[in-house]
């Protein structure tokens, strides 16, 4: 393995990193009680996607035709609108959150979001393992950035919140429609 190699599989890792990162400034954006716990389990969960993901990936590769990799930006994009469109809409309402409001830090938020910010990690990951690199390199790399950016994002995104209020959430749900879009003009052929 060559340094340039390790180097584009970081860079590579990164760039996936970036969508988990972006949606765990958006949740720290809407949470002024954001505890260092739940910037933990944020981290820890799109960190274990982003490991996981190019794994399968890679395994899918072994025995899947193009078509995984022609429609995971899709469902992630799909994934991440239906979100935002909710956390606009609950912003909209004048509630205050609760434990089920999307954008709160439970169990199922915290997997759905990770699961659609960590699509395109499988698909990269079997496109690795197609073209002869190391989908376990990418794997772990993108565990340990997402990890790491994803945590801080949250605690970051929490701090800018605190001085934006309720538009916290509109901002917030604006960036995933965003994201959405970015993913979205990526997979356009």
């Amino acid at each position: 393995m060559t340094a340039s190699y390790l180097i584009m599989q970081a860079a590579a890792a990164a760039a996936l990193a970036m969508d988990a990162f972006s949606v765990s400034i958006c949740i720290g954006l809407c949470h002024e009680k954001l505890s260092l716990r739940d910037a933990l389990t944020l981290g820890g969960a799109f960190g274990f996607f982003q490991l996981f993901m190019p794994l399968a990936g890679g395994m899918a590769a072994d025995r899947a035709g193009a078509l995984l990799g022609r429609w995971a930006p899709w469902a992630a994009a799909a994934l991440i609108i239906w979100i935002a469109v909710n956390m606009i809409r609950e912003a909209g309402s004048g509630k205050e959150h609760d434990e089920k409001a999307l954008m709160s830090v439970t169990f199922r938020n915290v997997v759905i979001l990770a699961f659609a910010t960590s699509l395109d990690a499988l698909a990269a990951g079997f496109s690795v393992k197609i073209t002869g690199g190391s989908a376990l390199l990418l794997a772990v790399l993108a565990g340990i950035i997402t990890f790491s950016l994803s945590f801080a994002g949250s605690l970051a995104g929490k701090k800018i919140g605190a001085g934006l209020g309720k538009k916290a959430e509109y901002l917030g749900g604006a960036a995933l429609l965003a994201i959405a879009a970015e993913i979205i003009i990526k997979a356009i052929p």
